[in-house]
């Protein structure tokens, strides 16, 4: 009876552990596989609680769309400088999504197909997908051993430069650089914040 006590008490401080520390980067929740916690100083950080990003466990570009559409998606709206879609920070790409969409109507941009993007898991739909920051992307960078499934080289982020301009990561070598053009194709990988 006395070692039935002492189990039953360590059973109880691992459950307090697990719930106390919530998700880690690696794990799979909410749609999709957690790549980076908000930490003090991002938007989205809350003292006490747990938040962070999630990525999608696929690209938004299979790899028969990406041979349609001949190695992937624009950004879109070349030659129309797009405001407020220049934001680098942690817990900016939704809003960059969400301000492109309002200001480029196109068809097939990355935006789009990272804001399109939906996973049902467990009757639950998860719809809230945007396309990453510069900052977040190469978080998402940093972590994509954990997050897998990475088919392409080259990923658009959320972040305008100048009105032909947008960041794009490396994912062979994590290089970020603007790429030559809104008009050039790269991949898509969506995001969400919990």
């Amino acid at each position: 009876m006395k070692n039935f006590k002492h189990l039953f008490l360590i059973t109880v401080y691992s459950i307090g552990l697990t719930n106390c520390f919530g998700q880690r980067p690696g794990d799979a929740y909410l749609g999709g596989i957690v790549f980076y916690i908000f930490q003090k100083g991002d938007i989205g950080y809350v003292a006490g609680e747990v938040h962070g990003l999630i990525a999608a466990t696929k690209d938004q570009t299979t790899i028969e769309e990406w041979e349609k559409i001949k190695d992937g998606a624009v950004w879109g709206c070349y030659e129309n400088e797009l405001l407020k879609v220049d934001r680098t920070a942690i817990g900016t790409g939704i809003q960059n999504t969400l301000d492109i969409l309002a200001g480029c109507n196109q068809d097939g941009i990355a935006a789009k197909l990272a804001s399109d993007y939906q996973v049902i898991e467990n009757g639950v739909t998860y719809d809230d997908w945007f396309l990453p920051s510069k900052d977040e992307l190469n978080k998402l960078y940093l972590n994509k051993d954990l997050v897998g499934e990475f088919a392409f080289n080259r990923y658009w982020s959320s972040t305008q430069h100048v009105y032909y301009l947008a960041w794009v990561q490396y994912f062979t070598d994590g290089f970020q650089i603007l790429s030559s053009s809104k008009t050039s194709n790269s991949a898509v990988r969506s995001v969400r914040a919990f």
